[in-house]
């Protein structure tokens, strides 16, 4: 009888070792493409710049040649400035008036345009720009997002036009917006917003940011690790959005309560955000479907098996007492 049981313990001391042990943790460019501001007479010649007091109507041209070897069909939209993940200014949102305090989209002010383009030519765009009459505060920060749509991949291809009417610098403010979810190269990110709802641009903005899911295996000291960001962005946009990447490379994403906590500084100015999100079962089931080799967390497996062992380990030793006295 008791060879037996030490036996059945041997197994089950195997297999618990081999549960532990087998277990692993598993933007295109458009190419030959050229885009020229024709500005004229002006010392600035990478962006159109309007001061404009009294609204109106102007009139900006882009030049747009194909050295390549195969026909393009380009499409050329007006949007906002934003600012992305690792600090640089971007024109690849669609930004809409409202969106982050913003006062004016630059995409009510002029339409999209389609050009086609042969190998090796060259087409001048004319885009009609109707500058709102009310007052205007700080900087819009407009341009031309250039992208090809036989491929539907948006390049760096950008315009940048500057809308101010007094051209005095404003300082930004920064607060929480919210936080979101991304699929990036088959792998799931967990994005906390900030968002400069002033119309002025920032130089050197510090973020401290952390990320940590609740988890009633915290007071075990097993629940989730709290995720850090630590990012210096040297230029912020006015009125746009500040994503803080955590990328969660092959980790799932897992729905429940999601604390973010952080700090924000702009040369003397401090800005401090705290909130705690809710991410869905559906959000984080979307975004996994999305992904590719992820690897799931079984803590909870594992504890669970081990409770169950215990246990069973506790009965067989109760048996051999509860014999023993009999």
């Amino acid at each position: 009888m008791k060879k037996r049981i030490i036996y059945l313990l041997s197994v089950i001391g195997f297999f618990m070792l081999f549960l532990f042990v087998t277990t692993k943790t598993v933007q295109a460019d458009i190419n030959g493409v050229t885009v020229t501001p024709l500005i004229g007479d002006s010392d600035i010649t990478d962006r159109f710049q309007i001061i404009s007091k009294n609204g109106g109507e102007r009139k900006l041209k882009i030049s747009i040649s194909n050295f390549g070897i195969r026909r393009l069909r380009l499409k050329v939209v007006p949007t906002n400035a934003t600012t992305s993940s690792d600090g640089k200014i971007a024109y690849t949102e669609n930004i809409k008036t409202g969106d982050y305090g913003l006062q004016s989209a630059f995409a009510d002010m002029t339409k999209s345009q389609i050009v086609t383009l042969k190998p090796n030519q060259t087409k001048d765009l004319t885009f009609k720009v109707k500058i709102p009459d009310k007052k205007l505060k700080g900087l819009i920060m407009g341009g031309f997002n250039i992208y090809d749509t036989y491929r539907a991949a948006k390049g760096t291809a950008n315009v940048p036009v500057w809308i101010t009417e007094d051209n005095k610098p404003v300082g930004g403010i920064l607060s929480l917006h919210s936080l979101s979810l991304a699929a990036e190269n088959y792998q799931p990110h967990v994005y906390v917003n900030l968002q400069n709802n002033q119309p002025g641009m920032m130089k050197k903005v510090i973020i401290h940011a952390t990320v940590k899911r609740k988890s009633w295996l915290d007071r075990f000291n097993l629940g989730p690790k709290k995720m850090t960001a630590d990012l210096t962005y040297p230029t912020v946009a006015p009125n746009s959005k500040i994503p803080i990447d955590f990328n969660q490379n092959q980790t799932p994403i897992t729905p429940g309560k999601y604390k973010v906590d952080g700090v924000a500084r702009s040369g003397k100015a401090v800005w401090n955000f705290k909130k705690t999100y809710t991410i869905t079962e559906k959000q984080a089931n979307d975004i996994n479907s999305r992904c590719k080799n992820l690897v799931y967390d079984k803590t909870i497996t594992y504890i669970l098996i081990v409770l169950v062992l215990v246990s069973l380990i506790v009965l067989i030793f109760w048996g051999i007492w509860h014999q023993n006295r009999s």
